[in-house]
């Protein structure tokens, strides 16, 4: 696909794209860090080796690969180690992740419906959330969005004669890429095989150089992530609990499109249009079936291992299904024969999205600890000692941000730890992040002390100790 500003629909696919990026910039650093955010800048620390790096996740980010930490603590080596720069990473990730979701939409039918997939890529409450969050979630919706891309390339060759070629080098490379971000981007390694396996015996479609790479792909992926395999296989129970009552509330989409009534717009419209075009999904078109496989294996490959395992299920690990739904969506419209059932569908998708949309941006609910507001108002106080209170693991997470927030806005305030007070402090403020203390903060304190003051943010508390 070559852009051209002589062609109309590529100035408006260009356009599309600066309204996510927009989208995602505006309200960027909105809310602060929550603690999987502050873990993730605790670990990629520029000023630590890279040594020190890997020790860090393997104790604390145990469960997630090593790619993302890396990557942002070569970031933040370049533009400086602040938590709101470190923001810049994902955005980048996710705004790049809108103009790849329209060119695979282009690969796919090439026609004007990759004008309304990137629309909606752009308008995706979902991906503007995680490309505000300091978490790897966005960097999988690129890698997966690139690997879709490269496979649909390669198979479009239907070579048969085995020829390695550009389509097949990088398809490969975002593959492993891929696959090493989230062991749940495996879901569409698995609908790919099981759609080019289709389109051979089905089909007749030779996807030689697909089958060719699937043998490159397993073995680096194995070379590169065999310790973390097996680490992640060893859990007789995973970090979350069962989540089967969000997967049967309209398997999720709720959380992915930002209320239930969205969720189940798209849900249902979804299921009408698969529908009106199951004969061109299952007994002509193998892209569509493609998407529709990684939609399917999404939930059934983790409800399947849950089963027999442990539970692992959650939205976020499988945010690269917001691809399959788009295009299909914009794909399936775009195929109705009816001109006035496709104007109703997308009259009426545009107008509920772009409503919501409105109303979750410039509505917008603060859902994370309030750490700036909690140390701008210690800031105006005459009292700038700040004894962080946290007895849990996570103290050095949470004190390496707040130390991080200190030292970028220039408050010139001492922060403390808890269990080694100097002598001749008489008075502290204490903080707490307070769903790590089960929302009481109530360090023990000496009975010498009185308590003269309290301030609450959301999810923080200060307390403003004296001594007698």
């Amino acid at each position: 696909m070559l852009i051209s500003f002589k062609n109309p629909t590529y100035v408006i696919y260009l356009l599309l794209i600066i309204f996510g990026i927009l989208s995602i910039f505006f309200q960027l650093n909105f809310e602060d860090f929550w603690l999987d955010e502050m873990n993730s800048f605790y670990v990629a620390d520029p000023h630590i080796s890279t040594n020190e790096t890997i020790i860090r996740h393997n104790k604390t980010d145990w469960h997630n690969t090593k790619l993302f930490n890396i990557i942002l603590k070569n970031f933040l080596s370049i533009l400086g180690y602040d938590s709101e720069i470190a923001r810049y990473l994902p955005f980048i990730f996710g705004s790049l992740s809108i103009a790849v979701i329209g060119l695979i939409s282009y690969e796919i039918k090439n026609d004007k419906s990759y004008l309304l997939s990137t629309l909606l890529a752009s308008l995706s409450i979902y991906l503007i959330k995680y490309s505000q969050e300091v978490r790897p979630y966005t960097l999988l919706i690129l890698l997966s969005s690139l690997n879709i891309l490269f496979y649909i390339k390669l198979i479009k060759e239907n070579n048969s004669i085995i020829k390695i070629n550009v389509n097949f080098f990088f398809f490969v490379v975002f593959s492993v890429l891929n696959y090493s971000t989230n062991p749940f981007a495996l879901i569409i390694f698995f609908s790919q095989f099981s759609t080019s396996l289709i389109s051979f015996l089905f089909f007749r479609k030779k996807h030689f150089l697909f089958f060719l790479s699937t043998l490159f792909i397993i073995i680096i992926y194995i070379i590169f992530n065999l310790d973390y395999i097996f680490f992640q296989i060893s859990f007789k129970n995973y970090m979350l609990s069962s989540d089967i009552i969000n997967v049967l509330d309209g398997l999720y989409f709720p959380r992915f499109f930002g209320s239930k009534i969205m969720g189940y717009i798209y849900l249902i419209s979804l299921i009408i249009l698969i529908f009106l075009n199951r004969k061109k999904i299952f007994l002509e078109n193998y892209n569509y079936l493609f998407l529709f496989f990684i939609i399917s294996y999404s939930y059934l490959i983790p409800l399947i291992y849950g089963l027999i395992k442990t539970p692992v299920l959650h939205d976020r690990y499988i945010i690269f299904i917001l691809i399959p739904i788009f295009l299909l969506i914009s794909c399936l419209i775009s195929d109705l024969k009816s001109y006035k059932i496709k104007i109703f569908f997308i009259s009426f998708i545009l107008i509920t999205t772009i409503s919501n949309h409105y109303l979750e941006i410039f509505d917008r609910k603060n859902t994370k600890p309030e750490f700036k507001k909690t140390l701008n108002f210690i800031n105006n106080s005459q009292t700038k000692e700040i004894v962080y209170y946290d007895p849990t693991e996570t103290y050095s997470l949470v004190f390496n941000y707040i130390d991080n927030l200190n030292q970028s806005n220039n408050y010139g305030l001492n922060i403390l730890e808890y269990k080694n007070l100097p002598e001749n402090l008489n008075t502290f403020w204490v903080l707490c992040y307070t769903p790590i203390v089960n929302f009481e903060c109530s360090m023990p304190i000496n009975e010498d002390w009185k308590l003269i003051n309290v301030k609450k943010y959301h999810h923080t508390e200060t307390r403003l100790i004296e001594l007698k």
